[in-house]
């Protein structure tokens, strides 16, 4: 039995790319169930990418912050080594009996 499309469906089918000319002259049923499940999916699939799309935005979003803050760490690490690093020379200074120079200079 061959299945054969109302042709009032054509013009949205075509549109939709779901089908093609050879497939609509030829008339296969490999082509009816491809038209049926398509509008069906298309929704929930459209719905699963937005929602992946939010996720992917909301994941972007939490990666920015974490380098921000491991960006503020370093930047806190860097001063501490410097200051520790003052801090030894002036301990050095004060071991052998020196005065230690005031820090920043």
């Amino acid at each position: 039995m061959t299945y054969r499309l109302p042709f009032s469906c054509v013009p949205g089918l075509l549109t939709l790319g779901l089908l093609s000319l050879p497939a609509l002259a030829a008339g296969t049923q490999a082509a009816a169930p491809r038209v049926a499940a398509a509008p069906a999916a298309s929704s929930p699939l459209q719905q699963q990418l937005s929602r992946d799309k939010s996720r992917v935005a909301r994941l972007q979003q939490g990666v920015a912050e974490q380098e921000s803050r491991s960006r503020q760490a370093a930047a806190r690490l860097q001063q501490q080594d410097s200051t520790i690093a003052e801090l030894k020379k002036q301990l050095q200074a004060v071991q052998s009996g020196q005065r230690p120079s005031p820090a920043g200079q």
